[in-house]
């Protein structure tokens, strides 16, 4: 009778009662697109860390095309992709388009040098100054690479639809803008010193 349905009900709700278990959870909803970026919380979220983690596997390959081709190493590559642009340019520029210290910078060319991949002439009135430039072989090693180079980047593009290339290449171009602003004022930022061993406060 009534009494009856009144004890199932009762122990339905009893603890282990699988008639009566708790009701599942819901499914959490996924992240909106750029929340990662927007909101880090582990490395892996970083802009930087994730843009450095695809040039390291990604850049492998342009190493061992330059190494293992053309005896050269990336570093080197990017100065005579410079000098190809835009030849008779002194070290210092040089070093400030890659983004290198003038020590690297010295190193790689003096390399280049060595290789017969490039040319350094005084300008006239101050020996102290220098403009380099390719060279016919340097030249030549720039108009062969560059293609295969050119192929490895295109490839990396190829599951983007072109209206995502266009905004990567817009955002791009927009965080370039913002880093070297950052760059320009954030002075509480110490600054490295790296061959003098260390940090240096001024």
């Amino acid at each position: 009778g009534l009494v009856g349905w009144e004890m199932c009900i009762r122990d339905r709700s009893l603890p282990g009662n699988p008639l009566m278990s708790a009701p599942a959870p819901a499914p959490k909803s996924p992240a909106a697109p750029g929340h990662r970026l927007a909101h880090p919380q582990a490395a892996n979220d970083l802009l930087m860390y994730r843009l450095n983690r695809l040039l390291a596997v990604a850049g492998s390959l342009v190493v061992r095309l330059c190494e293992g081709g053309y005896g050269i190493t990336r570093r080197e590559w990017g100065l005579l992709l410079m000098l190809s642009q835009q030849p008779g340019m002194p070290p210092a520029e040089l070093a400030q388009r890659l983004g290198l210290d003038r020590a690297r910078t010295s190193r790689a060319i003096t390399s280049l040098l060595a290789k017969k991949l490039i040319t350094r002439d005084a300008m006239p009135g101050d020996r102290r100054q220098a403009r380099l430039s390719l060279t016919a072989t340097g030249q030549a090693v720039h108009d062969e690479l560059f293609p295969q180079v050119k192929a490895l980047n295109q490839e990396l593009l190829a599951g983007l639809g072109a209206e995502a290339v266009a905004g990567l290449d817009q955002a791009l171009a927009d965080m370039q803008r913002r880093a070297e602003a950052l760059v320009a004022t954030r002075t509480d930022v110490p600054r490295t010193y790296r061959l003098r061993g260390g940090r240096h406060v001024d």
